[in-house]
Formats: C-alpha cells, structure tokens, sequence
C-alpha cells in the first residue's frame, strides 16, 4: 500500500482531472446518509483534525463546514466543540457538496486501502464475510466515500447492516452502561450493606451494651424493691410493734389500775382485819369473863339423874380449867360450851314432860299415886360467841367434804358431799400425767346415793368404768350431751391402751348414764340438784345441790369467756349461798380473749408456710373434745380476718374428726343459735379446713407440702399428735403451738433433738382470777373450798378471798367438815 497524498495535494489533484466530474468537494451527499454515521466519524479526533486542515487550506470551507463565528481550530479540541456544535456540522455534511466532499477527503484519509480494494469483489452474497474482515462501518464508508460509483443495492444493503450493527452496539452499549450502571448500583449496595453492617454491628453492640444496662438497672430495680418491700415489710412490722407496745401500755395501764385497786382492797382487807383483831381482843375479854362465870357456876352444878350431869360438869370443868386465856383458847371454849349446850338441851328434851296427853300403860294405870315428873332442865342457848341464854339452840345444817381428787392439783376430780342423809358423788376423774394413783378408791366409801358428772373430760369421768364396777346400781347423772360424748371419750381413752384394768365394760358406763337436761331440778335423797351451764365444753354442768336450807353450788370446771361454738356459764340466781365449791385452774392469770390467741395462731401458721417449697408445717396437739373444736371454728370464721393465707391447707385429725364430724354436729340445740341451722357436715370444715384419714400413708402425704394439722391428744403421746410431732421436731423449719396446758406436759418431755419452733397460746376454757373473784362477789357465799387448782395458784386466790369470806384449801385425803 502506498504512503497517502498530503490532502491538499490530493484535493487539487482531484480538481485538476479532465472532464471525469464533477470535483469530490462539490459532489452531493447521499439521500439516506446516516446521520449517526457521520456524527461517528465526527466524535474521532483524526477526523476532525483533517477537516480542520482542509478548512485552513481550502478558502471559504470553514464558512460552509462550520456555524458563523466558529473557528476551525475548535474541532481540533478533544471535545470537539461540543455536541451542539459536531451535530451542527453533521447537517452542513448531509446537506451541502462542498462539506460533504471535504467530509470524504478526510474519511478517505482513515480508510484502509484494501477497504477501497475490498469494494471491487462486494456484493449481496458475500456481505457478511467482508463485513467480518473489514467491519461494515468501513465497507459503508468506503462505499459512501470512494470516486468509484457502488451498486445501490450493496450500499442499501451495507446501511442496513450498519444500521442493525449500529442499533446492536447502542443496545450492547446501552446494556453495558446499564450493566455498569447496575455494577455501580451494586456496588454502592455493596459499600451501603457494608456501611449498614458497620452500622448495624454497631446498633447489635449498641443494643448489647444497652441490654446490659438495662440488666443492670433492673437488677437495681429489682434490689430496689425488694429494698422497698423490705422497708414496707419492717415499716409494718414496726406499726404492728407499736400497735402492740400501745395494747402491752394499755394492759400495764390496766395491770397498775388493777394493781391499785387490789392494793386499795389489800388497805381496806388490812384496816379490816385490824378492826377485826380489835374486836377480836374485847370478844377474848367477854369470853374469858364468861368462862369464869360458867366455871364458876359450875363447881356449884349438881344433877342428880343417874349421874350424866355430875359427869358432864365435870369433864367441862376441866376442859375450861386447863385452857389458857388466848384466842384459840376463847374459840375452843365457845365449841365446848356450844357442845355443852346441845348435851344439856337433849338431856331437858329427855326430861321434859310431854306436852300431849297419851294413853297410860297398865302399869301406870294401876298405880294410884304416881309420883310426879321432874321440872324439865332448860339448857341455854349458845350464841355465836360462845355465850348462851335462855331457850333451845337453832340447829344449823352441817357438811363434810371429801377430796378424793382433783384437790390441790389438776386432775383425778372426784369429791364426795355429805349432808348427813343424802351422799352425792360429783365426778369420777383419772389422772391422765401418771402422777400417783389413777383413779379413787370408790369401793372403800360405805355410801354413796348418786353420781353427778360436770363434763366430758377424762379427768372428770375416766374413772366411771371403776365407779360403776363397785357401785354397780348407782345413778350416774349428766347432760345429754354430756352422756354422748363420755362414752366417746372412754372408747377413745381405750382405744390408745389407756383404759383402767378391771374397770367395767363402757356399754354398762353407758347403761347407768341417766341424761338430765339444764334447769332440771332432780331429787336425790333429801336433797335437790339441779345441772347449770358452765362454759367449759360442750354439755359441761356446774352443780346446785341444795338440802333443807343449805345451799351448796360446784363450778365444775367453768369459764365466763364467750365461745365460738357454746354459751359462756350461766350462774345460778341464787342469793346467800352457804358453801361455794369452786375450781382454780388459772387463778393467778388475767384474761386473755380466744381472738388474741387465734390472731397469734394464724401469724405463726403463715411464717411457717410462707415460702411453698422450703416452708414447714404446724401442729397444734389439743384435747379431743372442746378445745379442738373452739380452735377449727376460730381459724374457719376469723383465719381470713387476721390475715390468714388462704392457699395453706388445715387439716384435723385423730379423735377431733369423730367428735367434731358425728359428736358436736349431733348436739346443734346445745349450740351457739348462730350454728343451731347450719349443715352438720359444714360446721367444722370448708375447702381449706379437711379431715384426714386415720392412715400413716395419709398423714405422710399431707406433710409433702407446708400445712397446719390440729390433732389429739394433747399430751402428743400416742395417737394423731404423736405421729406428727416425730416427723416435725426434729426440723427448724417447723412450728409447734401448745395450748394452754399442753406447754407444761411438753416442757416436762421435750427431747434434745426437738428443733422446731415452739409457741404457747392462752386457750383454756376456765376462769382467770377476776373471774373467779367476780364469781365470788355476785354469789356471796359464806364460806368456799378451793379446788382443781395447784397449791401456789390456790394459796394465791385464797390470800385475795380471805378477808371476806371463810376459806377452806384441802389436799386429796382431806376431809372438810363445817357448819353450813
């Protein structure tokens, strides 16, 4: 291939041929010139370099190339000008000769020589191939450009294909762009999803960091309030120490006030007592001058009748003689002259004539000359000071009290009242502690006319089976539900190995019950009884016995205290009684009401169960018969006002179940009215308040969760109560509440592996000492026997008594025998 001409040169060569043409600046450009092809043409460098040369060499080129005022030089810039412009330029090229021929010149440069060559052999068949060996935009060109006419079929053709492979490459190259455009897209994703997991590691470790805190200030959220419930917890605790220290103030208020008063009545008792040695002291003179006088009178005494009153002057003289001049003295003379003046007063009854006319014998009807009787001998009155006067002594009624238990203690009650023709038994009493003899020796008593039984309580019937083998036609008297639950509480008694050996069968105990309701005066002998009710249990009896005019009334055991299921005791309305019986259990304590000892009950059985998987259970050990049911109907009626949890579970075993299920809920009319209409089944027991079956395997199962159980008996030996407090004791966790009497059988017996914790509750069903003292004042009685109490609490009350009244403190063996 040959170097290329220098395009001027080329251009004046092509304007200096002959008569070929017309000259290639001023041929016509094709009709269907393709305006992208040339605008192709135009956006290369070279080509617009060219064209700016043949504008600079050819006069007035640039004028017909280029738009006015623009230079040639600004196609030589790499941006060609613009698009505006190149475009512009574009059209002159398609629409004018001379810019088409220059158009052609500087294409013709950049067009290979073989291209030009390639023209010759072109044709429709072969398009394709010189197409792939020469590309179809440098055939076309080629074609459009070359002096050589071209078939228009093969330049239609090459546009056509040109114009396909030009739509292609737009299309490849609007793909492309859009595929990088999408590359770049992807990866501005890419560093955007890059950003967003910084960010988001960031937000991850932001939100663990913040979870932690949130941790932390939960956890002192949490110490907070448990700081907070701490703080109300002890805030309450502390108000509910004030509320007691308020009531402990008040009660020592009380106590001081009730201390006052008794020493007020401790002065007036003394003053009195003072008085009382002073008139004491002038009654010694009064008497002491008249034992002279009588001793005198009688070394001047003479009788006659076969010697009786020499001898009985006698023997006074030298009684009074070898008395000293004292107190007791002056008290034993006033005995002695009052037996003196009953001796002489039968010895005138003997003597006096009789004061209605009989029928006379045989032998005094044969005698003609009677001799007449002797004047009657008039023994003189004896006064209460030992004086006598004129006229017959009244006749005062006498009474000799027996103790054969339950006599300065508790327990074995059994005392024998004798008022000369009538003998009446009240109690028949055990001793359930083991503490000397069980049970009297009923066969050793000559007589005895009836039995009186004041409660259900073993210490006051459990020795009916050996009353009723000695004396087996005795009347055995008692309340009706006092003649039920006796023979329940002796088959009980029995059934834990405690009856008595020898004892009679319980069916003939039963036999001689005879039931006699309240208010029922019942005669016995020469004497009345009549059964009032005492408070204690249920059927519990006080006794009024009266025999011509004494009176003599037996508490029994006696509680003023209102009950949850009986009426408190009822005392009888009767004025000036002779001879007060009365019991002293708890002489030396003051009340304390059965709500204050449920309210202690019901804080114990919730600190013990509070925490449901390592919280202990509660055993409340009671008697069978009468505390028991006081203390399930406490916890049923006032268990949700003291605050009771109502999730923990109570539940009632041994004898309780039988005595409250069959026993109590046959007894309604004896009852509160309040339960008299209540569902024998729903008395004692709720949802939460259930019975257990008389089975270990039972009782194991109920101790897997925290629970409370009220079991008999009391003493905890033997029985429901025992079983539980094996299985207990012997835990921390776990709690004891010892009612009443139970604290001092279980202080007596407590193992060193008891463990559990220990509570006492006041819930006794007797009289505290106000109640006794108020018992005292309303019946006045002259005189009073202490009874089922110990020594101290008895010495104590009767110290409080003394002043007013005549007091008499036997022990068991003692007999009392007192004018009434």
């Amino acid at each position: 291939m040959s170097d290329p001409k220098p395009k001027d040169e080329e251009i004046e060569a092509r304007a200096a041929e002959g008569d070929a043409g017309e000259s290639p600046l001023e041929r016509r450009p094709p009709k269907d010139l393709p305006e992208e092809l040339v605008m192709g043409r135009l956006g290369r460098l070279d080509t617009r370099r060219a064209l700016a040369e043949l504008c600079k060499s050819v006069p007035g080129l640039d004028e017909v190339l280029l738009p006015r005022g623009i230079r040639a030089d600004a196609l030589t810039r790499k941006s060609g000008g613009g698009a505006a412009l190149l475009r512009g330029v574009a059209r002159r090229i398609a629409g004018d000769p001379a810019a088409w021929g220059a158009f052609r010149a500087a294409v013709q440069e950049q067009i290979p020589p073989e291209t030009f060559e390639a023209l010759g052999s072109l044709s429709g068949e072969n398009l394709e191939e010189m197409a792939e060996a020469h590309t179809t935009e440098g055939l076309l060109l080629a074609a459009l450009t070359t002096d050589e006419e071209q078939d228009p079929a093969v330049v239609g053709a090459l546009t056509e294909s040109w114009r396909l492979e030009k739509g292609a490459a737009q299309k490849k190259a609007s793909e492309d762009a859009h595929v990088r455009d999408l590359e770049a897209e992807l990866e501005r994703l890419k560093g955007e999803n890059e950003r967003l997991s910084f960010a988001s590691r960031a937000a991850n470790e932001r939100a663990a960091a913040l979870a932690e805190e949130v941790d932390v200030l939960t956890g002192e959220r949490s110490g907070a309030s448990e700081l907070v419930r701490k703080a109300e917890e002890q805030a309450a605790s502390a108000l509910d120490a004030r509320g007691r220290l308020d009531e402990r103030i008040a009660e020592l208020e009380r106590r001081g006030e009730q201390l006052e008063r008794a020493l007020e009545g401790e002065r007036t008792a003394y003053a009195r007592a003072a008085e009382r040695v002073d008139e004491l002291h002038e009654e010694l003179g009064r008497v002491a001058a008249e034992r002279d006088r009588i001793k005198n009178a009688l070394q001047n005494a003479r009788f006659t009748d076969d010697g009786f009153g020499e001898l009985l002057v006698r023997a006074v003289k030298n009684e009074v003689g070898a008395m000293p001049a004292s107190l007791d003295s002056a008290a034993s003379t006033a005995h002695l002259l009052e037996f003196m003046g009953k001796v002489l007063q039968a010895q005138s009854d003997l003597r006096a004539p009789r004061t209605q006319a009989t029928k006379p014998t045989e032998e005094e009807a044969e005698d003609p000359d009677p001799s007449p009787a002797p004047p009657p001998v008039v023994a003189p009155e004896v006064r209460a000071n030992g004086s006598r006067n004129g006229g017959h002594a009244r006749s005062r009624p006498t009474l000799s009290f027996r103790a054969l238990g339950g006599a300065g203690e508790v327990g074995g009650s059994s005392h024998l009242l004798d008022f000369g023709s009538t003998r009446v038994l009240v109690d028949a009493g055990i001793k359930p502690d083991g503490r000397g003899p069980a049970a009297p020796n009923f066969g050793a008593i000559d007589r005895i006319d009836a039995a009186v039984i004041t409660h259900a309580h073993l210490d006051h019937c459990g020795a009916l089976p050996l009353l009723v083998r000695d004396r087996p036609g005795l009347p055995i008297y008692c309340t009706p539900p006092s003649a039920k639950l006796i023979v329940s509480a002796l088959n009980d008694h029995a059934a834990m190995g405690g009856g008595l050996p020898g004892g009679a069968p319980i069916h003939e105990v039963r036999k001689r019950l005879v039931p006699v309701p309240f208010g029922k005066p019942l005669k016995i002998g020469d004497a009345t009884v009549t059964l009032t009710e005492s408070g204690h249990i249920l059927g519990a009896a006080s006794v009024l016995l009266q025999s011509g005019p004494a009176t003599v009334f037996h508490t029994g055991d006696i509680c003023m205290e209102d009950h949850f299921s009986i009426p408190s005791a009822r005392l009888p309305d009767v004025k000036d009684i002779d001879l007060l019986i009365m019991e002293a259990t708890l002489a030396d304590q003051k009340p304390q009401p059965f709500s204050d000892s449920i309210r202690t009950m019901v804080e114990t059985i919730n600190e013990t169960t509070m925490e449901r998987e390592r919280g202990g259970s509660v055993l409340i050990p009671t008697y069978a018969l009468g505390q028991a049911q006081e203390i399930i109907l406490g916890l049923k009626h006032y268990g949700k006002e003291y605050g009771l949890d109502r999730d923990v579970f109570i539940y009632v075993d041994g004898s309780v179940v039988t005595t409250s299920e069959r026993l109590y809920a046959e007894q309604l009319g004896y009852m509160k009215p309040y339960l008299q209409h209540s569902d024998p089944r729903e008395i004692f027991f709720s949802d939460n308040i259930r019975a257990v079956a008389n089975d270990d395997n039972a009782r194991e199962r109920i101790l897997t969760n925290p629970c409370a159980v009220i079991a008999s008996p009391v003493t905890m030996q033997g029985g429901a109560s025992a079983f539980y407090r094996r299985r207990l004791e012997v835990d921390p966790k776990n709690a004891v509440i010892l009612p009443s009497n139970a604290a001092a059988s279980y202080g007596a017996q407590r193992g060193e592996e008891a463990q559990w914790r220990v509570e006492r509750v006041s819930f006794a069903a007797h009289c505290t000492q106000d109640e006794l003292l108020g018992i005292t004042k309303k019946l006045s009685p002259r005189q009073i026997i202490l009874i089922h109490g110990s020594r101290r609490r008895i010495s104590d009350l009767a110290f409080r008594l003394a002043p007013d009244h005549k007091i008499h403190t036997p022990t068991v063996g003692e007999t009392v025998r007192t004018v009434l």
